[in-house]
């Protein structure tokens, strides 16, 4: 049997909790998710073109259905960008989780400056 990583934990709980979609955009902080969804046939990824138009549509999902949704951006001005959307959820009160993956300080440190 193959060892689960948090990844496969954290979309396995998203699919117990009904989510059938995470809008987001691929990147590097976020193979893991996004690796363990294609394993994972009740949870869905859904590309965008930008963070921001993920977590809008995450908030529209949650406003239509009324069920919990999710977006998802990669480290850095990612997260960022998911800030305007989850902020509207807020507002309106719909159910909305962001998945604001990030990068270990000792891989994004450049090899140059730790002389």
């Amino acid at each position: 049997m193959a060892t689960k990583r948090v990844a496969d934990l954290i979309v396995e709980t998203l699919a117990a909790a009904g989510v059938q979609r995470i809008y987001g955009i691929a990147g590097d902080s976020l193979n893991g998710v996004t690796d363990s969804l294609r394993r994972h046939d009740q949870v869905r990824w859904v590309p965008m073109r930008h963070e921001e138009a993920a977590a809008f549509a995450a908030g529209a999902e949650a406003h239509l259905t009324g069920r919990l949704a999710v977006c998802a951006g990669s480290a850095g001005p990612g997260n960022l960008h998911l800030i305007n959307g989850l902020y509207d959820c807020h507002r309106s009160r719909v159910p909305v989780v962001a998945i604001a993956a990030h990068i270990p300080s000792a891989e994004a440190l450049n090899p140059l400056l730790q002389c």
